[in-house]
């Protein structure tokens, strides 16, 4: 007996072959959730980079002059936040049928080599993570690293802002 998720997929179905422009929109919806999953991965894989570094920053306060480093690493931890918590909440690589803002096919292009951009760079931060050196000229390099990813995220936005 068919469940209530094979009756609405077979709904869909359906409606697909009816409605002239539909099947564009189911991928296009398609899309938006691919999207979104991408960026709640590469948020979990700073989430283990933060991790890492949350661990670092414990370990400065049992080192010699580590308490100096702090202040730094203090800084880095927030960054670290506010990248994770912009991925997570980032627009949309489509908009949806109902929303205001559409992004053109243009635009979709663009944001997918954003977001492999960013995977890249989520890769590379996570692996700096795992192996920093407790020192002031490495922490800076990370918090350099740290800032470069957030005005990327700052122009995957203007790509989807663009018009």
């Amino acid at each position: 007996m068919p469940d209530a998720s094979d009756k609405l997929r077979n709904f869909f179905e359906q409606l697909m072959r009816i409605l002239p422009g539909y099947a564009g929109y189911a991928d296009k919806e398609a899309r938006r959730e691919t999207d979104h999953q991408l960026r709640l991965h590469l948020a979990g894989q700073l989430g283990e980079a933060k991790s890492a570094f949350d661990a670092l920053t414990r370990d400065l306060t049992k080192q010699p002059g580590g308490l100096e480093l702090l202040d730094q690493a203090g800084s880095i931890t927030k960054l670290l936040e506010k990248v994770i918590d912009r991925l997570k909440f980032a627009d949309y690589g489509y908009a949806g049928f109902f929303d205001t803002a559409k992004v053109q096919e243009a635009q979709l292009e663009a944001l997918y080599q954003f977001d492999l951009d960013l995977a890249q760079s989520v890769e590379s931060l996570k692996a700096r993570a795992a192996g920093l050196a407790p020192d002031a000229a490495s922490l800076k390099a990370f918090y350099a690293e740290l800032q470069h990813f957030d005005v990327k995220l700052n122009q995957r936005q203007d790509a989807i802002s663009a018009k």
